[in-house]
């Protein structure tokens, strides 16, 4: 093979052509890896862009109205916890208030005490002594002929200040 042969051959297109075929060979394929990666990238960033909108709706929708309730919740519980603080209180004057009662001097014709004492027994009306349960007062006895049960002690018939003989 002479000198000119082989150069015939290298320049001919055989060696050449395989050789820029391979350059241009390994440029096409950083270019279609680069474009690859900047794909990714960007499908990354749709993927970021989506999470970031479908996270600022789930916020907008879900969790400020649940923040909202919240704290209209616990705005309620402090008030609910002032009412019964204040219920207790009066509570505790009520109770100190009955218990000083019983140990009132009027405590015999206390209508409030006979009240209570309706209210205990579960009745809305008359009282057990006969009273009509609004002012606690017992009723007057009833007249001496009907049931046996009058304020007569036994005096005559005519004794007006009605003192026993």
């Amino acid at each position: 093979m002479e000198f000119s042969e082989m150069l015939n051959w290298i320049l001919g297109g055989g060696l050449l052509a395989a050789v820029v075929g391979l350059l241009t060979l390994k440029a096409t394929v950083r270019k279609a890896n680069a474009e690859a990666e900047k794909a990714k990238a960007e499908a990354e960033t749709v993927r970021i862009g989506n999470t970031e909108q479908a996270t600022r709706i789930l916020i907008e929708n879900i969790v400020e109205p649940l923040k909202k309730e919240l704290s209209e919740t616990r705005e309620d519980l402090r008030e609910a916890k002032k009412e019964l603080g204040s219920t207790k209180r009066e509570m505790a004057r009520f109770r100190k208030a009955i218990e000083t009662a019983n140990s009132c001097k009027f405590r015999a014709d206390c209508p409030v005490i006979f009240k209570l004492r309706d209210l205990t027994r579960g009745s809305a009306g008359k009282g057990a002594d006969g009273g009509d349960g609004a002012t606690g007062q017992p009723r007057a006895r009833s007249s001496p002929d009907t049931d046996g049960n009058g304020t007569d002690v036994g005096g005559e018939a005519g004794d007006t200040d009605g003192q026993p003989p």
